[in-house]
């Protein structure tokens, strides 16, 4: 019986052959479709599904993720106070020091709120978002 320290890089080479690996179909089954689910996007997906599912179901501003779909859901509120939260929940996870007059002023311009009837009902997108908060941050 062979002792498995014996075995010597050129052992190994016979057995693992990165060209059979290669074309193997778990090879390309995992490149092509299990690799893109890891990307950003699904992995914040994931999170606001497991925030749904632990929140029953409940959208707040201090309880959806921190992502572009937990930004939709309270956005698809139209409650300011709400937005106002997200972006205060936003800004602490980012450590991004904003007072409450910018944050107010910026939950208005995506919340969608009319304050009834008072205010343009304005909802710009999330990147627009994470743009004004960086905008904030490289202040003097």
């Amino acid at each position: 019986m062979e002792n498995i320290t014996e075995y010597s890089s050129n052992s190994w080479d016979s057995v693992l052959d990165c060209e059979d690996l290669s074309n193997n179909g778990l090879y390309i089954l995992f490149v092509g479709y299990i690799v893109p689910l890891l990307s950003p996007k699904v992995r914040n997906y994931g999170r606001e599904l497991l925030s749904h599912f632990k929140n029953a179901g409940k959208v707040a501003g201090n309880i959806v993720s921190v992502t572009e779909y937990g930004f939709e859901k309270i956005q698809d509120l139209s409650n300011n106070e709400e937005m106002a939260q997200f972006i205060q929940k936003v800004c602490d996870k980012k450590k991004i020091d904003v007072t409450l007059s910018e944050i107010k002023e910026l939950s208005w311009r995506f919340s969608g709120d009319t304050d009834n009837g008072k205010k343009e009902s304005i909802q710009q997108t999330w990147k627009c978002l994470i743009n004004n908060l960086n905008a904030l941050r490289s202040r003097p």
